[in-house]
């Protein structure tokens, strides 16, 4: 079966497309950890990418669906588009729920967690160039290696913000805010490396 897969095949290309919104988004989110202003208008901006991610994720699945021969399993292929459109989902949900929760004091693990989302971009599309070689790489394994390593520190920043959040916050709504706001910049670590995962399994199984 593997002899009649394609060498090249649009899915590669599609990918990269959803990688740029997603370094885009990326970007967007820490610009606006370190102005933390201009709320809506971020926002907005935000959203603007989400949908142009949303509307590639449909093309993929719709080219899916329509293609007989893939260059991997489909399910696989279906996977990591919506993982990878998770991700965007979530650094946009994070941006709009500060704007929605009218967050004006500024969470400092902010500033900690938008580094380690736009290095989380940039190992993605790394990643995404590993998946085009169809084959296990060096390349791979560095980059799965330092997405692992973003998610460890993820799991810090959350672990320490959250204690100091709740020995030091006094107002339940407040808590209540920025824990669903820490909680989610935790997750797009998590699904940083569930990407890096799948695109390692594709690739065993590939070689």
């Amino acid at each position: 079966m593997k002899f009649f897969k394609p060498k090249r095949s649009e899915f590669f290309d599609q990918f990269k497309d959803v990688s740029k919104d997603l370094s885009a988004i990326s970007a967007l989110f820490a610009a606006f950890a370190k102005d933390f202003n201009n709320f809506e208008s971020y926002a907005e901006k935000a959203k603007a990418i989400e949908h142009s991610a949303d509307e590639k994720t449909h093309q993929i699945v719709e080219h899916l669906n329509k293609t007989f021969i893939t260059p991997f399993d489909r399910e696989d292929i279906y996977l990591l588009t919506h993982e990878l459109d998770d991700i965007v989902d979530l650094i946009e949900n994070a941006i709009h729920n500060i704007y929605l929760y009218k967050v004006t004091r500024k969470i400092s693990a902010l500033d900690e967690f938008a580094p380690l989302i736009t290095q989380g971009a940039a190992y993605t599309e790394k990643l995404i160039g590993c998946l085009e070689q169809q084959k296990c790489s060096p390349e791979l394994s560095t980059a799965k290696i330092a997405m692992h390593e973003l998610e460890d520190k993820g799991d810090a920043v959350f672990a320490s913000a959250i204690g100091r959040l709740f020995r030091e916050e006094q107002d339940p709504i407040t808590v209540i805010k920025e824990k669903d706001i820490l909680e989610c910049l935790e997750n797009i670590l998590d699904k940083y490396q569930k990407v890096s995962d799948i695109i390692e399994g594709i690739l065993v199984k590939s070689s």
